[in-house]
């Protein structure tokens, strides 16, 4: 019979040392997906423990490369391990808008489970490519190098505790280079873990951002537990570091992911006007920024659209949401009334042809959360066509979840993103 533990568990982080390293706030990094060329060599250039050389080192063999980086920083002691278990507060503030928030969250190990049980529940769909090389990396390091990033519904009991510990002195304090300040504080009294872990033995828990890690966790944890001599004891490997934030956090941000396609075919383009307008109403604007206001101000349902040597801006909004029900039969409410899916269905696939497959290949599209960004790539003639959304709410992430169902590929933009480097959690004891 097999033993469990604890659903949540608390653990020996691995952490910079800044008396080897140096300041953290130059060994850290963004998630590895937003982590491009140019950064990458920033980051390279910042420092020679930066953590973007085990997360996405580039060297020939990057998964060999990152364990050997790995190993020689545990051996110099430019990472050393905590003395106890603990679980750790995460608080970070930012500014949206020109508004201030302050977003909490708690480190801590979470027992992996699949998703059909329904107690953990993702809410998009993931890239293969993206699984294969998370995985690669996590069986070479044997370490999570980077948090998950999970929702939980409220809880009283939480928030007292939340409370308290943000009254402990932080372990150190960094601001990123997006101006984010981030505090980590460590939470080692038994009672106080005790009352985390009651309060979230049988909660629900979304997965808001990290679905490929996750996945690849439940992967590497099955891989582990058949090769496992005593497949009955409890293994690091049954677990996976999540950085767990309220629902109703005040401090959840969910921006807009926009679209940028790098190749349209010329007719559709040429044809776009009049086949939209079967399905759509058509806005036309000349100016940029009255384009973008009006496209804030008409909310859900409203698409924008730019191309390539088209000075006339577009925002398209469905005439009828039963098209979609029409156009996706099968598929929930909850999600085929989504923007992001109007796009994907009634936009890519039926005037460019652009199939859920060509999506999930991956190559033709860019999704970037910067709005003016996108019109200046289609502007300066960098690519073919931008779509530009509004964000989904939090509402509809709980619906698309609760309906089994998930949003189509980079739907949600929580932010900020976890800071990756601050605290890692080694899967060797």
């Amino acid at each position: 019979m097999r033993v469990f533990g604890q659903r949540i568990e608390p653990f020996r982080g691995l952490f910079y040392n800044p008396t080897c390293s140096g300041p953290i706030k130059d060994m850290i990094a963004p998630p590895y997906d937003l982590i491009g060329p140019a950064m990458q060599d920033s980051l390279y250039q910042r420092s020679p423990y930066n953590v973007v050389r085990i997360e996405l080192a580039r060297d020939p063999d990057r998964y060999q490369a990152a364990a050997y980086t790995l190993r020689g920083w545990l051996r110099d002691r430019i990472l050393i391990r905590a003395s106890k278990p603990a679980i750790y507060l995460y608080t970070q503030r930012f500014m949206v808008e020109g508004r201030k928030f302050t977003r909490h969250g708690f480190v801590l190990r979470i027992q992996l489970e699949d998703f059909a049980p329904g107690r953990i529940l993702p809410h998009e769909r993931t890239f293969p490519a993206a699984k294969e090389d998370r995985l690669r990396l996590l069986i070479a390091t044997q370490t999570n190098i980077s948090s998950i990033f999970g929702l939980y519904m409220k809880n009283p009991a939480l928030d007292s505790l939340r409370a308290r510990a943000s009254e402990i002195q932080p372990l150190f304090s960094v601001v990123d280079d997006l101006g984010i300040e981030n505090e980590l504080r460590e939470i080692s009294n038994p009672e106080d873990i005790a009352a985390l872990q009651q309060a979230m033995a049988e909660r629900q828990i979304l997965i808001a951002d990290g679905h490929h890690r996750y996945e690849t966790a439940l992967e590497y944890g099955r891989r582990r537990r058949a090769a496992d001599p005593n497949p009955t004891a409890v293994q690091p490997s049954d677990y996976t570091m999540m950085t767990l934030v309220a629902a109703d956090d005040p401090g959840l941000v969910i921006l807009a992911t926009h679209r940028v396609v790098k190749q349209l075919a010329a007719e559709a383009i040429a044809a776009f006007v009049q086949r939209a307008g079967i399905d759509f109403t058509i806005a036309e604007f000349a100016d940029r920024r009255q384009f973008q206001q009006r496209l804030i101000a008409a909310g859900a349902g409203a698409i924008g659209v730019a191309f390539k040597g088209d000075r006339v801006l577009r925002i398209l909004r469905l005439k009828d949401l039963a098209a979609m029900a029409a156009m996706l039969p099968t598929t929930p409410a909850a999600v085929r009334e989504l923007d992001v899916s109007i796009l994907h269905t009634a936009i890519f696939e039926r005037i460019f042809g652009i199939t859920p497959e060509a999506v999930r290949a991956g190559g033709n599209l860019d999704y970037t959360i910067d709005f003016n960004g996108a019109l200046d790539k289609v502007a300066d003639g960098e690519t073919d066509g931008a779509f530009l959304m509004n964000p989904p709410s939090i509402h509809d992430v709980e619906r698309v979840s609760a309906a089994a169902a998930t949003m189509p590929e980079k739907s949600t933009y929580f932010f900020p993103k976890l800071a990756t480097g601050l605290v890692m959690n080694p899967l060797t004891d």
